[in-house]
């Protein structure tokens, strides 16, 4: 009789574990799928912060650009472009 507990106690504990294993497995893949999802999330984000920025106010964009790559930027007016056409000439 003592020998039938025992060996229901050690069916049960192994039974419990495997239950509590394959439930913290499903877990962690859903843990893994929300972080992949979150990730691409962030990456749209920040596409999409980039273009309300440029869209909002250029000369802003060129003063974020400064600050973040420590290089110069030429900004261009557009009323300072010239059109180049080419004629052709017959001879």
């Amino acid at each position: 009789m003592k020998n039938l507990v025992i060996v229901f106690c050690l069916i049960s504990l192994i039974s419990f574990t495997a239950v509590i294993k394959n439930s913290s497995k499903k877990i962690e893949e859903e843990i893994f799928i929300l972080n992949e999802s979150l990730s691409l999330l962030e990456e749209k984000y920040d596409l999409v912060s980039f273009e309300y920025t440029f869209l909002s106010s250029p000369s802003r964009l060129i003063g974020i650009m400064r600050d973040d790559k420590n290089e110069e930027y030429n900004h261009l007016n557009a009323m300072e472009l010239k059109t180049i056409t080419k004629k052709n000439v017959k001879k």
